[in-house]
Parts: structure tokens; C-alpha cells; sequence
């Protein structure tokens, strides 16, 4: 781990990295995992890439140095989490790289951005194989993995990977026109102007819990409160009094809709985060501003559920 990087920017590239694995797959993937080991490991990384009727051989990547032998498997964050292909693929890639590359593999890894973790048949038959054939060593690249590498580089590549990220200064100097220049965005997208009254008073403490809102999404959204503090401010005291309330219709229909799809609350932040942003290069000025505007909407309105014995209350 890179002794450089600060606790807010680690926290930041943590979300921009969680937010790349879940947007990627296929090729965009397999590209990704590739560039990550290039930037680490320089020339003893080997990039593949199929050729003809030939294909791969089941390799993905390798490190000469090691003898390590890739196979990526890059889900799309929308569709669902396949048991049985994720094991097949295992079963397959594996044979196919033991039977075409035996002379280059002493290990043999499986690649995934499976952010929500593998399922644990992936584990068993990973298990099963190294069980059977010991002369190989197995193991996963999952998200941490990709972390660990991601965070043990220079500035200078981790940049060109994710993106610069706001510092803890560039937090505490939150630009309100920012704020206002992303609120404006999202009213102007609307097909017609809702009104519905957004909830003023605080969630209760176990909002966060009950959601299941873990790792670098929970942290920033409790790091975003005071900002949020400010978002609150600008809207009670705006000249239009009805736009706090058309900017919460907004995200508690488009809520509704994510969770009714059923996506995790990950997913759900996520898109709605980048409903905010954009997709692409964000500045560190917008990134601060919506995540203050998250910060808020989740305690000021119905974008997450509350507890049931709170709501009855």
C-alpha cells in the first residue's frame, strides 16, 4: 500500500474502483484487469489477446515471472449473477488452459468483478480442482485483489486508471453553485414537475444498517453529512420553494424503480449517483457536490427504506 495516499483519497478511488468494476465487462473487463497488471508489473505481465480460430487457449493474461495464467470473467452489473455459468467457466477455462498451455501455467487465476462476492459454488469447484490437480496453485482476482493492486502504484498511474479524486480539502470547501448546477440538471430532465413532500426530519440511526450499505458507498455517505448540512440549507432557503420537492420526487421515483428491479443497494447508489454525475471523467468539485446531494437525499427523503417499526411509528 502506497504510504502517500491519504484516508479520504484512498476512500474516493475506493468508490471510483467499485464504480469501473461494476460498469465493465466482457472485453472492457479483460482490458481493465490488463492495464492494472501492465501499470504493476511492467514488461514480465504478458497482455493476450485471441487470434483466429485459435483463440486464447484459455489465457487471458500471464506473469512469466510466476508462471501465473489469467481467465477474466467480467459481468455486466445488470444482469444477474449466473451460478451454474460461473462454474462451468471455471471447470472450462481451466481444462482448456491445462490442456493447451501446460508447458507456461504453474497457477492458475479466475478475474471477476463480482463487487456483491462469488457464489459459493465458485468456490467449491475452484476447491475441487486444486484438490485434483495439485501441481497447480488457484485462486481468485475479485475486486479486493483488484484494490490491493490498484492502491500499491504511483500517483501517477493510479490517475490514468480512475480518475483524480477530491481531496479532503476540496470537502470541506464544498462549492454551493455546484450543488445548485446539479440540482438545476436534475429538474430540467424531468418530463413534468411532480410535487411531493420531501421528509425534512433526520433517518433514524439504523437507516444504514437496515439497507445493507457497506464498504466505501456507507463511509461516504456518513463523510458527506455536514456538506449535506449545506445542501439543506440551500434548499430551505432557495427562491423557489417548491424545488427541494421536485428534486426529491425525482430520486424517490427513480429509488422506486431500481429497487423494484431488484438491485442491491450498491447497484441502486450507484446509478443513482451517476443519474447526478454523469458517466465519464467527474471533477472533484461535482464528485463532493453529489455525493453531499446523496448524503441529503438519503436523509431527507424516501431514496432508501426506513425501518418498518420506525415507519409505523
Amino acid at each position: 500500500m502506497s504510504d502517500w495516499i491519504t484516508p479520504h483519497q484512498r476512500l474516493q478511488w475506493q468508490m471510483s474502483l467499485e464504480l469501473r468494476l461494476r460498469k465493465l465487462h466482457g472485453d472492457g473487463f479483460q482490458d481493465f484487469f490488463a492495464t492494472v497488471m501492465e501499470r504493476g508489473h511492467g514488461t514480465d505481465f504478458v497482455r493476450i489477446r485471441p487470434m483466429g480460430s485459435i483463440g486464447d487457449k484459455g489465457c487471458d493474461g500471464y506473469l512469466r515471472s510466476s508462471g501465473q495464467l489469467f481467465q477474466c470473467y467480467g459481468k455486466h452489473h445488470d444482469s444477474p449473477t449466473s451460478t451454474p455459468t460461473i462454474v462451468k467457466k471455471i471447470a472450462t477455462d481451466y481444462a482448456t488452459a491445462a490442456g493447451k498451455l501446460p508447458h507456461l501455467m504453474r497457477e492458475w487465476h479466475f478475474v471477476h468483478n463480482l463487487v456483491d462476492g462469488m457464489p459459493i459454488e465458485g468456490t467449491e469447484k475452484l476447491e475441487e480442482l486444486e484438490r485434483a490437480h495439485p501441481k497447480h496453485r488457484f485462486g481468485f482476482i475479485g475486486p479486493p485483489a483488484f484494490e490491493e493492486r490498484v492502491f500499491a502504484l504511483s500517483e501517477h498511474h493510479i490517475n490514468a486508471l480512475l480518475g483524480p479524486v477530491a481531496t479532503a480539502e476540496d470537502s470541506m470547501n464544498m462549492r454551493v453553485e455546484e450543488v445548485a448546477h446539479l440540482m438545476t440538471a436534475v429538474i430540467a430532465g424531468m418530463d413534468e414537475p411532480p410535487f411531493a413532500d420531501a421528509r425534512g426530519n433526520q433517518p433514524p440511526d439504523d437507516k444504514l444498517e437496515f439497507n445493507q450499505i457497506e464498504g466505501p458507498w456507507r463511509r461516504i455517505l456518513k463523510m458527506s453529512g455536514a456538506n449535506a448540512t449545506i445542501v439543506a440549507k440551500y434548499v430551505d432557503q432557495h427562491h423557489d420553494p417548491e424545488m427541494g420537492k421536485r428534486v426529491a420526487k425525482v430520486f424517490s421515483t427513480r429509488y422506486a424503480e431500481l429497487d423494484a428491479e431488484g438491485h442491491p443497494p450498491m447497484v441502486i447508489l450507484t446509478k443513482l449517483y451517476e443519474g447526478i454525475t454523469g458517466i465519464g471523467s467527474v471533477t472533484p468539485d461535482r464528485q463532493i457536490a453529489a455525493q453531499a446531494l446523496l448524503s441529503y437525499l438519503f436523509a431527507a427523503c424516501d431514496i432508501f427504506k426506513d425501518h418498518p417499526a420506525k415507519v409505523a411509528a
